[in-house]
C-alpha cells in the first residue's frame, strides 16, 4: 500500500471516531424483549458456575424428567427421577 493510502486511512479512522463522540449511536436490540417472562421453554437446562463448569442439570430421561446435581469436581452429588430401572433419588456417593 501507498504511504497516500495509509494516510488517507488513518484520517478516515480518526474522523469517524471523533463523529462517534457528537453523535452517539442509539443502541439496536435483535427483537423485542418482555418486560418479564412468564414462561421458559427448553428441552434441557444446564447449570454452570462462573468458570463454566456443570453444577445442575434438568433433562428428560425416556419420558422422564430428570434433576443432577453436581460438585465443583463434576461428581455427581444427588439425582432424582430419570429414566425406568433407575434410582428414583439418591444422596451423594
Amino acid at each position: 500500500m501507498s504511504k497516500r493510502t495509509i494516510a488517507l486511512s488513518f484520517l478516515a479512522g480518526l474522523a469517524g471516531g471523533a463523529l462517534t463522540h457528537y453523535f452517539p449511536a442509539l443502541p439496536v436490540l435483535a427483537q423485542s424483549q418482555p418486560a418479564a417472562a412468564k414462561e421458559i421453554r427448553a428441552e434441557r437446562m444446564i447449570l454452570v458456575n462462573e468458570k463454566g463448569v456443570v453444577l445442575g442439570s434438568l433433562t428428560d430421561e425416556g419420558g422422564r424428567p430428570a434433576l443432577r446435581l453436581y460438585d465443583s469436581r463434576g461428581s455427581e452429588i444427588w439425582s432424582a427421577g430419570g429414566s425406568i430401572g433407575m434410582r428414583r433419588a439418591s444422596a451423594g456417593k
